[in-house]
């Protein structure tokens, strides 16, 4: 009866859905609010992820896990990309997050699963411009995501 116990108090314990950890092996971005780029990665364990995708321009929210032949695409919202705290234009390092639901898989699977990043980033500030194309999109804080950033997916 014990091992019955034993058994069924780690079974409870275990997670239901399997978590796979990408980890970014290259700094990346730049562009004020993140912009759009994308990061290669290492996955643990092994998977057919080779990059993300951070998409954070007008419609915000955007993450995408890159395959070499598809993608999944979440929805959610970055948080902790602000101006540095002690109110300066000063660059600094800071850690930022996103948390998003997967909305559409382009390989024809149904969507599935949630995405939590934890991106560690360098900002610096950006007050002038000049030039063509100039204006208030490029004005602002500009974060590069640094290289060991991680995003959770299960």
């Amino acid at each position: 009866m014990k091992k019955h116990l034993l058994f069924l108090l780690l079974a409870m314990s275990m997670p239901l859905f399997a978590q796979t950890t990408l980890t970014t092996n290259q700094n990346g971005c730049g562009a004020k609010n993140i912009g759009y780029c994308r990061v290669s990665v290492d996955s643990s364990p092994a998977s057919n992820f080779v990059a993300v995708t951070f998409d954070n321009r007008s419609s915000g929210g955007g993450l995408q896990l890159n395959r070499a032949d598809s993608y999944i695409l979440f929805h959610g919202a970055y948080s902790g990309f602000d101006g540095n705290p002690d109110g300066s234009h000063n660059a600094y390092d800071g850690e930022g997050t996103y948390d998003g639901t997967a909305t559409l898989d382009s390989s024809g699977a149904s969507p599935n699963g949630t995405a939590h990043g934890e991106l560690q980033f360098h900002a610096h500030w950006v007050g002038t411009c000049s030039g063509r194309g100039c204006g208030p999109v490029v004005v602002g804080w500009h974060y590069e995501i640094e290289s060991g950033s991680t995003v959770k997916v299960q």
